[in-house]
């Protein structure tokens, strides 16, 4: 029996290498009738882009203004299927990848959105920190008492209801915009607010290249994600004070003050930059995150406010 049509949006910039492998994986694992959207994120080279998405029949949406959620925003909205899927273009997955997420939606018509299974690669060594790995072999359900991580943008999925439901990605958040990083936490905060529920299925398993291996490029993006983060909980903190506490208690001690204190006593000098790094990007991020207006969900800037 056919499954439900995926369309598959994959955002890239400049890195036409490592966006022909990730086509080259999806095409393995998408049936003749879904749907492969690729989205130029005001790349320097759009022809190089255009060249690998035609390679794998991929349809171009381009972006004029860069930015992780201003292109998945573009991409999902272009988008003609029921069900939604993110890769990143530093990712790869495995053939039974797309059959996986849509099955986890079609067995529960409660699910909103669906995070897949990030591995390491074969054979790549990781120094101190492995970026953008979630490696859980058992299937989880999610809903606003979640905690820990629930998954990454890089490999995920989302009913287009859904999103339309709640305006999508936040474009202040993410890669390229003015809180780096927490993007896809955010939309998941507001999908359970909405009443939609979640989903991990290791099934929808991908590989993350671990391209990132100089400890001063690793302690500056993770100062980045800490920024989003205390963004993120900026928001919660007027939007939604329940799940406020349950995420203030996750960065701020456990993923905060234990790990600075657990490499610090194992003097493990690399590591507790790290966790320094993000703790103090929390801090700066929530302030700056409570000067910035929210709307329907939102970060807005007060310029986009004055002109609406």
């Amino acid at each position: 029996m056919s499954r439900a049509p995926l369309s598959v949006v994959v955002p890239t910039r400049d890195r036409p290498q490592m966006l022909d492998r990730a086509l080259a994986s999806l095409r393995e694992s998408l049936d003749d009738a879904d749907e492969l959207v690729v989205v130029d994120s005001a790349s320097a080279d759009p022809g190089a882009t255009e060249d690998v998405a035609a390679r794998h029949g991929a349809r171009v949406v381009r972006c004029a203004r860069p930015g992780g959620s201003v292109a998945r925003n573009a991409g999902w909205r272009s988008a003609t299927h029921a069900f939604v899927a993110f890769c990143d273009d530093d990712m790869w997955v495995a053939a039974e990848w797309a059959d996986a997420l849509v099955a986890a939606f079609e067995h529960d018509d409660g699910v909103g959105f669906v995070t897949g299974r990030i591995d390491i690669p074969p054979g790549q060594q990781v120094r101190g920190v492995a970026i953008s790995i979630i490696d859980r072999l058992d299937s989880s359900e999610y809903d606003a008492r979640s905690r820990g991580l629930l998954g990454h943008g890089a490999n995920m999925a989302a009913r287009r209801t859904a999103l339309e439901q709640v305006d999508g990605f936040d474009e202040l958040l993410g890669a390229g915009a003015r809180f780096p990083g927490s993007e896809e936490g955010d939309l998941f905060d507001r999908l359970f607010a909405a009443g939609w529920r979640g989903r991990y299925e290791p099934g929808a398993h991908g590989w993350h290249d671990q391209w990132r291996d100089r400890q001063r490029v690793i302690i500056r993006l993770d100062f980045g994600y800490g920024r989003g983060r205390g963004a993120r909980l900026s928001k919660l903190v007027r939007t939604d004070r329940g799940r406020a506490r349950v995420m203030a208690r996750e960065y701020l001690w456990e993923w905060g003050l234990l790990e600075v204190v657990k490499h610090v006593r194992a003097r493990d000098r690399f590591l507790s930059a790290v966790a320094l790094a993000r703790l103090a990007g929390l801090v700066i991020g929530f302030v700056g995150g409570l000067r910035v207006p929210v709307r329907d969900g939102h970060f807005r800037s007060r310029r986009a406010i004055s002109s609406s």
